[in-house]
């Protein structure tokens, strides 16, 4: 009897599991996370700020440069977005592959939907590009950042690039630059490598010269001794006659009065 009410209990609660999930409705499935691309990422920021700059290189770029940066646009006279970030590694199996800085610029500019110029660069300044959407006031940004990355060298530093791209981009005269530019100047790295070379040729002449001179020193000595070496067999045989004719000499008595008998 108590076998009989167990297996029914048993059996009722079974019964309630299977059941349950069809008294509760249908599953619905989780809704899956937002995903937050970069591109998505610095469009928030601009938004709240014309100014992006990466966190990523604190030593390049320490917490003043946005502000830096957005005195240093400002004189443009137009809305300037700008995005300091670094660029994407390029494919292994394409080393041409373009940077993604260039493709972030018209993106940048549809998902923000603002006109104005955009700036997106390396945190060197050195890689990136520029482009200007809409406005009544239209300004040569594109050679007048070539201009300024073709006249710095190559560690000038993003504020340098920066503050070289709006005086060119003003002069009026950011074409002529980009074309002509001027004979970029020698780098820090150049100048120490020269100077390295320099010194290794100025020790290598030094080393040079003391080894001809001491060579040729050597070589007088040696003459020296050969000569005199040569000096002195010649005079031996000289003195040795002399010295035969002085004992003949010697050994020869004089015929005297009383020799004769």
């Amino acid at each position: 009897m108590r076998r009989g009410w167990f297996v029914l209990v048993i059996g009722g609660l079974l019964a309630c599991c299977i059941a349950a999930p069809a008294w509760a409705g249908p599953v619905r499935p989780a809704k899956p996370p937002a995903v937050r691309t970069r591109i998505g990422a610095i469009t928030d920021a601009l938004r709240r700020d014309p100014v992006y700059v990466t966190d990523q290189v604190p030593r390049l770029l320490p917490p003043g440069t946005a502000g830096k940066i957005k005195a240093l646009v400002g004189r443009l006279g137009v809305p300037v977005y700008v995005v300091v970030t670094l660029p994407a590694r390029y494919r292994e199996d394409d080393s041409q592959a373009p940077s993604d800085l260039e493709a972030m610029v018209p993106v940048l500019h549809d998902r923000l939907g603002k006109d104005g110029v955009y700036l997106v660069v390396d945190p060197g300044g050195g890689l990136g590009d520029v482009q200007q959407f809409g406005g009544t006031r239209r300004i040569d940004v594109e050679h007048a950042y070539q201009a300024a990355t073709s006249e710095l060298p190559y560690e000038a530093g993003l504020l340098s690039v920066l503050d070289r791209f709006v005086e060119i981009a003003l002069s009026g005269r950011a074409k002529e630059r980009a074309l002509h530019p001027s004979p970029r100047p020698e780098s820090a790295t150049r100048r120490e490598l020269d100077a390295y070379d320099r010194g290794n040729h100025r020790a290598a002449v030094e080393n040079g010269t003391a080894f001809g001179v001491g060579a040729g020193l050597g070589g007088l000595i040696v003459l020296g001794l050969l000569v005199g070496r040569r000096i002195r067999r010649g005079r031996r045989p000289a003195l040795g006659g002399a010295q035969g004719r002085g004992a003949q000499v010697r050994g020869k008595r004089p015929a005297g009065r009383g020799g004769k008998r």
